[in-house]
């Protein structure tokens, strides 16, 4: 019996040892798999965000040449009509109106006669746009140019030429100031997304460049160093990564460590994401000894029970418990009974009770897990300066809000003007502050139920979610003004910062956020038009940005006000409202 019992440890013992080492090498290749899948997860979630910026940054490329279209030939339109603004002073006026970098005046051979700068004067290297827009029509002779660098590199130049019927000139050339442009490099912005990219700590990512093999991007929270072990930045760089799998976890020596690292390939750059080992077999070690000691704990446990058990309890005591369980199956056997004569059934009851928690703790966890994806969702959606909605959270909630049946309400822009002084001379944290104290005004002057955001910058946005009555909606506004006067006074008297207001109201005919927002960002370049600090509400839907009117529409207060009658309808009604400062 004795060498029974010797066997059976030895088995157990052996048994043990086999599981832990089988469960530690499952441990780590799980580990391993899923830091790879973690890795992965990082470097699409960079390319997602990659895509996102180029996309955004394309968009706002578009709205820069818009922009600059609707700048050239408001120039053009101003300098035609006023003879006084054909001279180095009055292009000067127009270029600090119009916040542009350089304002020029060609003939009709394509040479710069007259410009803001002198070193253009004599240029002859439009010759070959005005050909082209010669044969453009009436009313679209503009032409765009951009600089194209390479991945690295800012563009060098911007400009627009609108083509003129004025006798005096030609076209009008308006170049942008490329600082204060927003262009900038690819490298700049995959440089800006790996900087807030949000990892682990002892996770990194960096990029490196296709054409010159060298580290230009990556994250903050670890070394800003980075040295592959027998790499060069360079050529032999970009051998090297292209040697390795992508997509898949590889180790790489790093930093004078062992990392696990996925390598993604992208059109101008290679994204590799690494993660220290250290952690992964720490925990495959510790699993491993504690496994060990567990089982064996259990299996001399065992031997010992089933030495007893055979000895006194084998047949009688199996078969009360086989009569224990199926009474409790049955519904024969009350679960809380205590039955001291079969203890092995408490312990089978306890362990039916511990599955029952442990479900139940699983479940509130789930429903823990909604609630702080939940939070984030909400976090994600706010600007974190003003506390408002960003774009984005503001988008989503007005396209819903216009796919109602019945929407019903006003659509508001508005823009802090001069703000960029208060940037200027006392700093971008001042200005911050301002923005904080006009997201104040917007939230005392409308309801809990209006979604209001920042845009971005010093842009503010509204969305009236119920009908409002245009007298209620004027008084509103007129209110608002005086408010941001109270409240920004200091501002108000140092830099003559105010606030200018475009709107357009939302009656369930147009249901296309993106054309009530053209609405309402042309009602607020007409109310900067009309002098700033003031609003203008678009009633009639009007969208077109030109700065001369081509009679598109027989009835247009905007070609009125465009015509210098702005003020007064053909029924007397006021088109726009000032606050009277």
């Amino acid at each position: 019996m004795r060498r029974l019992y010797k066997r059976l440890a030895a088995i157990f013992l052996f048994s043990a040892v086999l599981s832990v080492l089988i469960f530690a090498v499952s441990l780590y290749k799980r580990g391993k798999d899923e830091n790879g899948r973690y890795l992965e997860q990082l470097l699409v979630s960079v390319e997602s965000n990659l895509n996102w910026e180029t996309q955004e940054y394309e968009e706002k490329v578009e709205h820069l040449e818009e922009d600059y279209i609707s700048r050239a030939r408001a120039v053009e339109y101003i300098a035609s009509h006023d003879t006084q603004m054909i001279g180095r002073n009055g292009l000067e006026f127009l270029k600090g109106i119009m916040e542009v970098g350089e304002i020029s005046l060609l003939d009709s051979s394509g040479e710069i006669f007259l410009s803001t700068d002198e070193t253009l004067e004599g240029s002859r290297s439009e010759d070959a746009v005005m050909e082209e827009l010669a044969d453009l029509p009436q009313g679209e002779k503009v032409a765009v140019h951009m600089d194209t660098p390479d991945f690295r590199n800012r563009p060098e130049y911007f400009y627009v030429i609108a083509g003129s019927g004025s006798g005096q000139f030609a076209a009008v050339r308006i170049d942008a100031d490329i600082s204060r442009s927003g262009l900038v490099s690819g490298k700049e912005v995959v440089g800006t997304i790996l900087r807030q990219a949000t990892t682990e700590y002892e996770t990194s990512i960096f990029a490196v460049g296709k054409v010159k093999g060298s580290v230009f991007g990556i994250t903050e929270n670890n070394s800003q160093d980075i040295q592959i072990r027998d790499v060069q930045e360079g050529q032999e760089m970009l051998e090297y990564l292209s040697r390795i799998p992508k997509g898949e976890p590889v180790f790489l020596h790093i930093n004078g460590a062992y990392q696990s690292a996925v390598v993604r390939d992208l059109d101008d750059m290679y994204l590799v994401a690494f993660s220290g080992l250290d952690r992964v077999v720490g925990n495959v070690l510790l699993t491993f000894w504690i496994g060990l000691a567990v089982i064996g704990l259990i299996c001399v446990l065992t031997v010992l029970m089933v030495r007893y058990h055979l000895k006194k309890y084998l047949f009688l005591r199996f078969e009360q418990i086989r009569e224990g369980i199926y009474g409790i199956l049955r519904g024969e056997r009350d679960p809380a009974e205590d039955d001291s004569e079969i203890p092995e059934l408490r312990l089978l009851m306890d362990m039916i009770f511990q599955l029952e928690r442990g479900y139940v703790e699983k479940s509130h966890g789930i429903d823990r897990m909604e609630d702080q994806l939940w939070a984030a969702r909400t976090e994600a959606e706010c600007d974190r300066l003003t506390g408002l909605y960003n774009r984005s959270g503001f988008e989503r909630r007005a396209e819903m809000f216009l796919k109602k049946e019945h929407p019903g309400g006003a659509l508001i822009l508005l823009d802090l003007d001069n703000f960029k002084q208060i940037n200027d001379f006392e700093g971008h944290p001042e200005g911050d502050r301002a923005l904080q104290r006009f997201a104040q005004c917007l939230s005392g002057a409308f309801r809990d139920e209006d979604v209001i955001a920042r845009l971005g910058g010093d842009e503010f946005i509204v969305l009236i979610c119920n009908p409002v009555p245009e007298k209620i909606l004027e008084e509103k506004f007129d209110s608002l003004l005086a408010g941001v006067h109270m409240t920004m006074k200091d501002e108000y008297e140092k830099y003559r910062v105010s606030v200018s207001i475009g709107a357009v109201p939302i009656d369930g005919s147009m249901r296309d956020y993106k054309k009530l927002y053209q609405c309402a960002d042309t009602a607020l370049y007409i109310s900067k038009y009309l002098g700033k600090d003031c609003f203008y509400i678009n009633k009639k839907m009007i969208s077109c940005m030109r700065r001369e009117c081509i009679g598109c529409r027989a009835d247009c207060p905007r070609s009125r006000i465009l015509d210098r009658k702005e003020g007064i309808t053909e029924d007397g009604e006021d088109l726009y409202h000032h606050s009277g400062s």
